[in-house]
C-alpha cells in the first residue's frame, strides 16, 4: 500500500555500485524503438520481479498547499484533424509570458506517417499560434531541411529557449519508404514576437539518407546552456540513441554557433552497455556544467538509470554512474506501452542541485508509481527514491519535470487513479516542491468529466500508443504542463496554466 500523502524530503545517499560491472545481464532484446512508421513496434511487456522498493512516500508533514485550481485546460490552436502525441514545452527564460511547445501529429489515413505541429504564445499560454515544420515550396508533400534533402515524415519533437530569443526545436526525420533517417534542429528568432522554422535554418546533427543505412538516429533531447559562466552560455546539447544494426548507443553533438553546425557525435554510454540503453535526456547547470542521464536494461524487466557529466563543455564526459538502485520496468496490462525514463532537470539557482523523476512498479505491487531523486552536489550521489504522488489505487507513470528560476521544483504525470480498473481512462495530475523537499499534495490538471476522453491513444496497428514522453515548463510562478486529450484516435495537445500559492 502505497502512502496517500506527501511531505518533507530526507537527502539520504545511496550507495554508488563499483562502475566496473552493472549490477544484472544486460537486456538487448528489450528495446523499443520510434522505427519508420512510427511506433509501430510490439509492447514490450514484463512480469513483476524482486525489487529494491517499494520505496518510501514523504513523510506526512507537508507544509505546501497544493496548486490553487488550474486555469480551464485548453485544446491547443484545434485546427488539426490528425491525433497528437509526445508533447514538450519550454518558457523564454527572458519574458514568462512567452512559450513554445511542439508536437506530433499522425496522419492514420496516411499509413501513420507524422509530421511535428509547433505553437507559440505570448500570454502565459492563454492564447496560442499553431504552424508546422517547413515543407517542399512545390507543393508535394514533403518535409524539407536546410541540406536540401526532402522526407516523408519527421517525430520526436523537443524545445528549447535560449537567453539571447533563440527558439531550437529538434525533430527525426524519416523515410517511410526505405531506412532513410536523420536528427536535424532548427532555429527560430522569438524576438520579432513570433517563431517560425524554416527549411533553411533546419540543420542537420546526423544524416543517413542511405536507404542500405544500417544506422538509425532516435529519441533525441535537447538542450541550451543558459547558466552565468560567459565561456559556455548559449551552447546548445543534443543528445539521442544511435542504433546501428540491432546494437545502440548514447551519443551527444554540441552546437558553439546556435545550432548552424554540430559537433561529430560523442559517445556517453559505455561499449558493455550496447543494445541496452536508451531514453537519454541532457541538462545544463547554472556554471555550464552538462548532465547526461539514460536508462539501462537488465534481463527480467529490470532497469536502472546512469548519469554523466562534463566539466569542460561537453567535450569530455565521465563514466557514467548509477544513479537509482535497480528497479522494475511499468507493465499493468494497457494496451500502449509505457517507459520508466527518467525526466532530468537541474536547478539553476542553487549550483550542483540535479532533480529527476521515473516511474517505477515495486514487487508486489498492483500500480506504477512516481518516484524523486535529488543530488545536492553535482551528481556524485543522489537520495534514495521517494514517491510523490498521494493515491494507492491506479497507475502513475511517464512523468515530466521541471525547475523554475527560482528553484521551485514541478512535475507531472499520467494517472488512473480515478478509473485504476481501465488504463485507457487516464488523468494529468501535477505537484511542486520548494527546497528542501517537501511535496505539495496533488492537483488533479485534466477536468472531470462524464466520459473521460482525457486518455488519449492513437492506433498503432498491433497495439496502441499515448507517446514516450509530455512536458512541463516553468517561470514567474506559473507551470505550464502540456498533454494530449481527447480518446481514441482523436487526441489533441493541450496545456493549462498552474499558479504557485
Amino acid at each position: 500500500m502505497r502512502a496517500l500523502v506527501t511531505a518533507t524530503l530526507v537527502l539520504v545517499a545511496f550507495v554508488v555500485p563499483a562502475l566496473a560491472d552493472e549490477p544484472l545481464p544486460l537486456d538487448r532484446e528489450a528495446l523499443f524503438t520510434t522505427h519508420v512508421r512510427h511506433h509501430r513496434a510490439q509492447i514490450h511487456r514484463g512480469g513483476r520481479h524482486a525489487a529494491a522498493g517499494p520505496y518510501p512516500a514523504l513523510a506526512a508533514t507537508c507544509t505546501d498547499s497544493a496548486y490553487p485550481a488550474p486555469q480551464p485546460s485548453g485544446i491547443v490552436t484545434p485546427t488539426s484533424t490528425f491525433p497528437e502525441a509526445e508533447e514538450h514545452i519550454a518558457v523564454d527564460p527572458n519574458n514568462p509570458s512567452n512559450l513554445v511547445a511542439a508536437v506530433s501529429d499522425f496522419d492514420l489515413a496516411g499509413g501513420g506517417v507524422n509530421t511535428t505541429k509547433y505553437v507559440f504564445s505570448t500570454d502565459n499560454g492563454a492564447t496560442w499560434t499553431e504552424s508546422y515544420v517547413p515543407m517542399d515550396p512545390f507543393g508535394l508533400g514533403f518535409l524539407m531541411t536546410g541540406d536540401g534533402f526532402f522526407w516523408l515524415a519527421n517525430s520526436d519533437p523537443t524545445v528549447a529557449i535560449d537567453r539571447q530569443g533563440f527558439v531550437y526545436m529538434a525533430n527525426l526525420y524519416l523515410d517511410v519508404f526505405d531506412n532513410g533517417n536523420g536528427l536535424y534542429v532548427s532555429v527560430a528568432n522569438l524576438t520579432s514576437g513570433a517563431v517560425t522554422f524554416t527549411a533553411d535554418a533546419t540543420r542537420p546533427v546526423a544524416v543517413n539518407p542511405s536507404a542500405s543505412t544500417t544506422i538509425f538516429e532516435d529519441k533525441p533531447w535537447l538542450a541550451v546552456d543558459n547558466g552565468n559562466n560567459s565561456r559556455t552560455a548559449g551552447t546548445v546539447y543534443a543528445t539521442w540513441s544511435r542504433f546501428v544494426g540491432d546494437r545502440d548507443s548514447i551519443v551527444l553533438s554540441r552546437s558553439l554557433n546556435r545550432g548552424q553546425t554540430w559537433s561529430r557525435p560523442i559517445r556517453i554510454s559505455p561499449r558493455r552497455q550496447d543494445g541496452a540503453v536508451q531514453g537519454s535526456q541532457v541538462a545544463v547547470g547554472p556554471n555550464g556544467e552538462v548532465y547526461v542521464a539514460y536508462e539501462v536494461f537488465y534481463t527480467g524487466g529490470r532497469r536502472q538509470h546512469f548519469l554523466a557529466k562534463s566539466t569542460n563543455r561537453g567535450v569530455t564526459f565521465s563514466a557514467p554512474r548509477p544513479i537509482t538502485p535497480v528497479f522494475n520496468e511499468v507493465a499493468f496490462g494497457s494496451t500502449y506501452r509505457v517507459n520508466s525514463f527518467l525526466s532530468l532537470a537541474v536547478d539553476q539557482s542553487r549550483p550542483g542541485t540535479v532533480y529527476g523523476v521515473y516511474a517505477d512498479q515495486p514487487s508486489g505491487a498492483v500500480g506504477a508509481e512516481v518516484e524523486f531523486i535529488t543530488s545536492s552536489n553535482g551528481g556524485a550521489t543522489f537520495s534514495s527514491p521517494v514517491v510523490i504522488n498521494d493515491a494507492s489505487q491506479g497507475q502513475q507513470f511517464m512523468p515530466a519535470i521541471t525547475v523554475d528560476s527560482s528553484g521551485v521544483v514541478h512535475a507531472m504525470w499520467f494517472d488512473t487513479r480515478n478509473s485504476p480498473g481501465d488504463p485507457s481512462r487516464y488523468d494529468i495530475y501535477a505537484t511542486f516542491s520548494k527546497f528542501p523537499g517537501t511535496f505539495a499534495a496533488n492537483t488533479r490538471v485534466t477536468p472531470p468529466l462524464p466520459d473521460n476522453p482525457n486518455g488519449a491513444s492513437i492506433d498503432a496497428g498491433t497495439a496502441t500508443f499515448i507517446g514516450d514522453y509530455a512536458g512541463v515548463a516553468a517561470s514567474g510562478g506559473f507551470a505550464h504542463p502540456v498533454w494530449t486529450s481527447g480518446g481514441f484516435n482523436n487526441g489533441i495537445l493541450q496545456t493549462t496554466t498552474l499558479p504557485l500559492p
